[in-house]
């Protein structure tokens, strides 16, 4: 939640400021008319920015429901484009569009405010109201995550409990050399009946300490019709990046379950809950002293087996490389990420530390608690806690500094 625009004091005529915006979207134009393979990514920017306006536009509503005075609500930061006021506040479009913000009058007791303006300040609201607006932003996040999971559900299926089968999407390498047939159903590899796909991986590479080679060979059973047929497969080398195996040339059919509207309007709630606790454990992963350890490890440029890659930060440029991929698998890949990166966003705001959404609401919690033990109003002193805000802004100016390194010196692996 933004109280105020950080370049605010960039003192750039209008002129030149309207000038240097219309020709930053000539760049973005030229760029998609001359690789129109990337107007999707484009888009999915756009989308990020949108998402940001709408955690502010959340704040912005609860506010003013709240009696709150909000005097800025603006598109970008920076020297202002357009602006119009309306009643108290002053709308409108800033050079830079990197998101936006609305200012509510108040937030802290080291702002100056009229004094017929007081009662209408945030820092002189009841807790309910305070908590609210500060909530707003961070669900926001999620309810553009359970509308986007609602598309991918309703629309395209189900696919966190997707399931494989034995029956074949397609062959390959070995299996089709050897004359198995996609469609044909696996019924036992090496005399072991297969019941599951998660037993043909193993049975195929062999256990470990007996692991097979390229060149070696397995004897597969298919049911094809009413005929059950053997193929001995010649293994092959896998051509995917990472750790060396061996393959024969198999991929699963996979089946994923197509919810109604009404099951699509259940599940999706349900597992944006999944997916933010995954999340939530995620985070508690990479900032233990086992993760800040790894995560160290990766700046150092260690690529030992000790060292889980995976467990990194994303700067702009990594999003960036992550949407490309995204939107090159396609519209679910896209909404996808969309709907990961809300929930970890929401769920990052609500962290209890300035200058996070969860700094206002832990501080108004505990005036509320301390005003009730004391029998009188209790208001934190923001001046105590800004050592420890500007401890958290150099916490986050680390993170972004050095994962934009990484994702600059060692781009992100394709995870789609």
């Amino acid at each position: 939640m933004r109280v105020k625009d950080p370049f605010d004091e960039i003192n750039v005529a209008k002129r030149k400021a309207v000038l240097y915006t219309v020709c930053g979207l000539v760049v973005v134009v030229a760029y998609a008319t001359v690789f129109p393979t990337q107007l999707a990514l484009v888009a999915m920017i756009f989308a990020f920015i949108l998402m940001i306006m709408l955690h502010e536009f959340g704040h912005f509503i609860m506010a003013k429901r709240a009696g709150m005075k909000v005097t800025e609500f603006f598109v970008g930061f920076g020297p202002r484009l357009y602006s119009v006021t309306r009643g108290e506040t002053e709308y409108g479009v800033k050079a830079f569009p990197l998101g936006g913000y609305c200012k509510v009058i108040g937030m802290t007791n080291l702002e100056e405010v009229a004094p017929e303006d007081e009662p209408r300040a945030y820092r002189a609201k009841r807790w309910g109201p305070k908590v609210v607006m500060a909530a707003a932003g961070p669900a926001v996040h999620f309810i553009i995550a359970i509308v986007l999971l609602f598309c991918v559900l309703f629309f395209a299926g189900d696919y966190r409990n997707e399931r494989q089968t034995t029956t074949l999407q397609k062959v390959g390498q070995g299996a089709e050399a050897a004359g198995v047939r996609a469609g044909d159903q696996i019924v036992a590899i090496d005399g072991t009946p297969v019941h599951a796909w998660s037993q043909v991986s193993t049975l195929i590479t062999g256990p470990a300490g007996h692991k097979r080679a390229a060149g070696d060979t397995v004897r597969v059973e298919v049911r094809r019709g009413a005929k059950v047929l053997d193929f001995v497969v010649t293994l092959q080398p896998s051509t995917d990046t990472g750790p060396k195996r061996v393959v024969a040339g198999i991929v699963s059919h996979v089946v994923v379950p197509k919810p109604g509207f009404v099951a699509a309007v259940v599940a999706a709630p349900r597992q944006v809950g999944e997916v933010g606790w995954e999340s939530v454990k995620a985070l508690g992963s990479m900032f233990s002293p086992s993760g800040i350890s790894n995560y160290f490890r990766i700046l150092s440029g260690d690529k030992s087996t000790n060292t889980d890659q995976s467990k990194r930060f994303v700067s702009p440029v990594g999003f960036g490389q992550l949407a490309n991929s995204a939107v090159k698998s396609g519209w679910v890949t896209a909404f996808g990420l969309l709907i990961a990166i809300n929930i970890f966003v929401g769920l990052f705001n609500l962290l209890p530390l300035l200058p996070f959404d969860g700094g206002h609401i832990a501080i108004a919690t505990y005036e509320q608690i301390a005003s009730r033990i004391r029998r009188r109003r209790v208001q934190v002193d923001m001046a105590k806690l800004m050592p420890l805000t500007v401890g958290v802004l150099a916490v986050l100016a680390f993170i972004f500094l050095s994962s934009l390194f990484l994702d600059i010196t060692h781009p992100v692996a394709n995870p789609f």
